[in-house]
C-alpha cells in the first residue's frame, strides 16, 4: 500500500470517527480528532460559526448530556485529496446525522461537508470544517 493510500485510509477513519464517536461518547477519541488551535474553525448547517478549540469544546457539554443519543451517520460521495508534501489534505462528502434528544428526534440529512486536516505528530487532524444544507 502506498504512503498516499495508507493517509487516506487514515483520514476516512478519522472522518468517520468525527461522527462515530457520539455512537459512545467517546470523549477522548473526540479530543484526537480536532486540532486544538485558537484558530480552529467550523461552519455548521444553521449558518453559525465556531472559531478555537476552546468555543468548540463547550459544545460538547450538550453532545455528551446522556439525554442526547447519536442514533447513526451515513457518509457517502467521500473525496480527498492530499498535497505533494503529505502534511495537509482537503476533503468533500454529503452527510446524514441523526439522533434524540430527550425522545425528540434531531437530525441532518444530504448535509455538505468539506474540511481541511494536516498530519501534526504523526497523526492527522481536522483543523477546518464547513457543513451546509445541500439545495438539490
Amino acid at each position: 500500500m502506498s504512503s498516499s493510500d495508507k493517509s487516506k485510509d487514515e483520514i476516512t477513519r478519522i472522518l468517520h470517527d468525527s461522527f462515530g464517536w457520539a455512537l459512545t461518547k467517546d470523549r477522548p477519541l473526540f479530543e484526537r480528532i480536532f486540532a486544538k488551535d485558537d484558530d480552529f474553525f467550523t461552519y455548521f448547517p444553521d449558518s453559525s460559526t465556531v472559531v478555537g478549540w476552546n468555543e468548540f469544546e463547550k459544545y460538547l457539554d450538550g453532545w455528551m448530556d446522556p439525554r442526547n443519543k447519536a442514533k447513526g451517520y451515513d457518509i457517502r460521495n467521500l473525496r480527498i485529496v492530499i498535497s505533494e508534501t503529505g502534511e495537509v489534505a482537503w476533503f468533500s462528502a454529503i452527510v446524514d446525522d441523526e439522533g434524540e434528544f430527550d425522545g425528540e428526534p434531531w437530525g441532518a440529512k444530504d448535509i455538505r461537508w468539506t474540511g481541511v486536516l494536516e498530519k501534526r505528530g504523526g497523526s492527522w487532524k481536522i483543523c477546518q470544517q464547513h457543513m451546509s444544507e445541500s439545495k438539490r
